[in-house]
Formats: C-alpha cells, structure tokens, sequence
C-alpha cells in the first residue's frame, strides 16, 4: 500500500514540476517573440547592441489570485506532498502544487526586479 502511494507521490510531484515548467517557459517564449518583433533591426548609436527595454511585471496580483485559488499553496515549502495528503482529488494536489511552485517562482522573480 505504501509502494503505491509513494509512486503517486512521485507522479503527482512530476506532474507539478513538468507543469510549472510549461506555464513558465511558453509565456517568456511568448515575450521573446513579440520583442524580437516589434524591435525589428533598429541599433543604438553606437551601432552594434541592439536596444533593450525593460518592462517591470506587477506579480503581486497573480500571487494574490493564486493564493486565493488555492490556499494550501502558500503553506507548501520545497515540494513538500505531504501538505496535499488530505486532498481527495489527484487533480486538485497536483494544481496545488503548481501554484506553490508558481508562488515560488513569482516571488523569485519580484525580487529579482526590484534588486538595483
């Protein structure tokens, strides 16, 4: 019974990772696109660099949102499934675990931009 459940544990945590990944990677490709598009060949007046522009990204509502969504999220630290054992629905702990990860990842980066 305990094999079982460790295997489930270790899909639904793959599950997360594999996920969380995807949510991240697709969006900056995304934003990569459009700026390689909307920048085109323009130079600076050095003309070699192309010019760069920094957007700063409000996460603060995202983390919000998530949080609201799922409570158990921001209880989550490093992965742990056992913060999930009492949900019912594979589905359900594995969207948790997403978003802890996604908190994580948001958090991360708010304070990567607000470094100076």
């Amino acid at each position: 019974m305990s094999n079982t459940n460790s295997k489930i544990a270790v899909l639904v945590a793959s599950l997360a990772i594999l996920l969380g990944a995807a949510l991240i990677a697709n969006p900056i490709a995304q934003v990569n696109a459009q700026g390689n598009q909307s920048q085109g060949n323009k130079t600076n007046a050095t003309g070699g660099a192309k010019a760069v522009t920094v957007t700063k990204i409000d996460v603060d509502p995202i983390m919000k949102a998530l949080k609201d969504a799922y409570p158990k999220a921001g209880d989550i630290k490093d992965d742990n499934v056992d913060a999930v054992k009492d949900l019912k629905d594979a589905k359900e702990a594995a969207k948790t675990l997403v978003a802890a990860s996604l908190l994580r990842d948001l958090a991360q980066f708010k304070a990567l931009q607000d470094m100076k």
